[in-house]
């Protein structure tokens, strides 16, 4: 399959999301939005890269996408307390 030549902006429902990702896809966006959040507490690379058990690597790669598109941090602050998704690190609740 070929790579997308264009973003689209589609709304997806959380349960979407999880049927269409792996595991191992879902995984590693949960370890995306923790080294943010651990960012945003003002941790150093490092100890990102210790506490979500990645590499400093992924770290620094996800901090320049954070750099190049600043509308994720703000998406995430303006959802983080008002957020009804039943995400959760470590598992995935859906509502039935």
């Amino acid at each position: 399959m070929s790579k997308p030549q264009e973003d689209r902006m589609v709304d997806l429902p959380d349960k979407l999301i999880i049927e269409l990702l792996t595991d191992s896809e879902i995984r590693m966006v949960k370890q995306r939005l923790l080294i943010i959040y651990l960012l945003e507490e003002g941790l150093s690379i490092r100890a990102i890269a210790d506490q979500a058990k990645v590499g400093t690597d992924t770290v620094v790669r996800v901090i320049r996408r954070l750099e190049d598109n600043p509308s994720i941090r703000k998406f995430l602050k303006d959802h983080q307390s008002a957020s009804s998704s039943k995400w959760i690190f470590g598992q995935v609740k859906v509502e039935e």
